[in-house]
């Protein structure tokens, strides 16, 4: 149990890998500093520091490709105002906003998890509903304070927009450059104890390509042309990996030619050739389930995200009632503290994680808040105060969530008190209580109602991963591997192979023993995602085969298909040739789980 708490504690402190993108920072800091500016420059800081709300639309969307990306921040936008409308246009009954901030927080859990909108998902629109509730009069005037945040909002997209002005594919290129670097290391890393997390990495890498450049793109995009050659070189880097894949399960070095080729593809993203053939969208992966299928399944009968949801809106309604009941100043902060815990889905190990880190991070912060407030920022340097936090909130947060806490506490109190709080000791102290409230309440609300992550467990994920599997392997036989039909099977089994990883991160970091779900489960998790691997790595070697010429060469024959198929279904003796090694290993793994 000693090692399990100190990975635990590591898991708070740790720095997540990636690098720290300034020009996002500096972007998310002029947009919030800037409304801030142009209100005092009128002499309507007031108005200013409202639109700053609507400035956290910069804080979404990096990375995203600006097609798409100017849809989603304007959809952010919008609902950022329609929120603070909503929520001012019940600041005239305590018990009317309390049910308020609950609808708007399961609506925005449901929604952020849907489209993917990454951090800070539905936290900043549940603070930003929630803080509109507070504001003495909002009811007066909910449809200015909306117009006032959806301007806040504009100016966000405006300046994410015009960074397409530098390159429109740069999104696009960045993500390739990013799966050639992540199989780079996977085909140095066989043959070597680096190898599962360097597959896992690459897997993980490539799959955000795809979604990019598929998932992220219009149905009908200009061929012949840039994405088009983006999507052949990610085509070829995803022949890498699996072939990275196979040489490690065949225990062979890499052809020396993949090498080879790699380093020449990855040469090519910032200005890639001209494609010989044209890659049709049934070339390529599919770029992720669809906004459509993920709601469909997050509310569809006995799926864990119904509790997830669930759980959320009582935790908003509990903490509201707590908050008014006890008299506490900003109630509205407890209920942002406990919906904050609960609405990633996370299970024991994340809900407790997040709860630690929200505690420790606001209380740090509460120092922080101290030294900038006791200063009194105002005109100029309120607006450079707000910049400067807005851009280390960009900075750190996908770092590490602690740290970027430290940093959301002092620009929330900044903006609510326009820099000048009437009492700045009980500022700080409101702020820390109503905090550990809420994050206390997420806890208990995780813990009695329907307690669980949104992932399925172990034997649960590890068994639809084998059915997946059998969807596969007929198209092996059959040679059908760019089928419909097969890309959707190939789709479904990736999305398999990341949850098995995220499975297995959960039960490394599980701090309260290890117990027939934690560590007992490990070999068996590996196990699962090495038949994965490889069943996808040979959908990828009867690709290859495939030239206009010719069709494609069938990997297994249609007895060994069978054979496979049954060990799947019953996980009997699965004979030999392909699959055999990865399918005795799990059968060896599975029975550790019984014990």
């Amino acid at each position: 149990m000693a090692t399990s708490w100190r990975a635990f504690a590591r898991d708070l402190v740790r720095l997540r890998e990636g690098r720290f993108d300034w020009w996002d920072a500096v972007r998310a800091g002029a947009c919030a500093g800037g409304v801030v500016l142009v209100g005092w420059s009128v002499g309507a800081v007031p108005a200013g520091l409202t639109a700053s709300i609507g400035a956290f639309t910069a804080l979404y969307g990096n990375g995203r490709p600006y097609r798409y990306r100017a849809i989603e921040l304007a959809t952010i936008a919008l609902a950022f105002a329609l929120v603070v409308t909503i929520g001012a246009l019940a600041e005239s009954s305590v018990w009317v906003s309390i049910v308020v901030v609950a609808v708007i927080a399961v609506v925005a859990t449901a929604l952020c998890q849907a489209f993917d909108t990454g951090p800070p998902g539905a936290y900043m629109f549940v603070l930003a509903g929630a803080t509109s509730t507070a504001i003495p009069g909002a009811a007066a005037e909910p449809w200015r304070l909306g117009l006032l945040v959806l301007a806040g909002g504009a100016l966000a997209w405006v300046a994410h927009m015009v960074g397409a002005l530098a390159g429109l594919r740069s999104p696009e290129k960045a993500t390739v450059a990013a799966g050639a670097a992540a199989v780079s290391a996977l085909l140095d890393a066989v043959g070597t104890d680096r190898y599962p997390e360097a597959r896992d990495r690459a897997a993980r890498a490539m799959h955000a390509c795809w979604v990019v450049l598929v998932g992220q793109q219009p149905l009908r995009a200009r061929t012949p042309g840039t994405l088009e050659r983006l999507r052949a070189l990610a085509l070829d880097l995803h022949g890498l990996l699996a072939e990275g894949i196979r040489a490690h399960d065949e225990g062979r070095p890499v052809d020396p030619h993949a090498a080879e080729r790699l380093r020449t593809l990855a040469g090519t993203v910032a200005h890639p050739p001209a494609v010989p053939r044209p890659v049709g969208t049934a070339d390529v992966p599919l770029g992720g389930p669809g906004i459509r299928r993920v709601l469909r399944d997050m509310l569809a009968p006995g799926s864990p995200w119904r509790s997830v949801l669930a759980r959320v809106g009582i935790a908003a309604l509990v903490a509201g009632a707590v908050g008014s009941l006890a008299g506490l100043d900003h109630a509205y902060w407890a209920v942002a503290a406990a919906v904050l815990v609960l609405c990633q889905g996370l299970g024991w190990t994340g809900t407790l994680e997040r709860a630690a880190l929200r505690l420790a991070g606001t209380w740090i912060g509460l120092l922080l808040a101290a030294a900038v407030l006791s200063a009194q920022p105002s005109g100029v340097a309120l607006a450079l105060t707000i910049a400067v936090l807005q851009a280390a909130i960009q900075l750190a947060m996908p770092r590490n969530y602690g740290l970027g806490v430290v940093v959301v506490t002092p620009i929330a109190l900044t903006i609510g008190s326009a820099g000048h709080p009437s009492d700045l000791g009980a500022l700080l102290l409101a702020r820390g209580l109503d905090t550990a409230v809420g994050v206390a309440i997420g806890v208990l609300v995780f813990l009695l109602v329907v307690p669980g992550a949104a992932r399925p467990g172990p034997a649960t994920l590890i068994a639809a991963t084998l059915r997946d599997v059998a969807r596969v392997v007929p198209h092996l036989a059959d040679a059908t591997t760019t089928s419909p039909a097969a890309r959707e099977a190939r789709r479904d089994l990736n999305q398999r192979i990341l949850a098995l990883a995220d499975a297995h991160h959960d039960s490394d970091a599980a701090p309260v023993g290890h117990t027939v779900d934690t560590t007992v489960w490990w070999p068996a998790l590996d196990a699962t995602r090495g038949v994965a691997h490889r069943a996808l790595a040979a959908c990828w070697a009867v690709d290859a085969t495939r030239t206009p010429e010719h069709p494609a060469t069938p990997w297994i024959t249609g007895e060994r298909a069978d054979a496979i198929l049954e060990a799947l279904t019953d996980l009997d003796d699965p004979g030999d040739g392909f699959l055999a090694p990865e399918l005795d290993a799990l059968r060896r793994a599975l029975p550790q789980v019984a014990t």
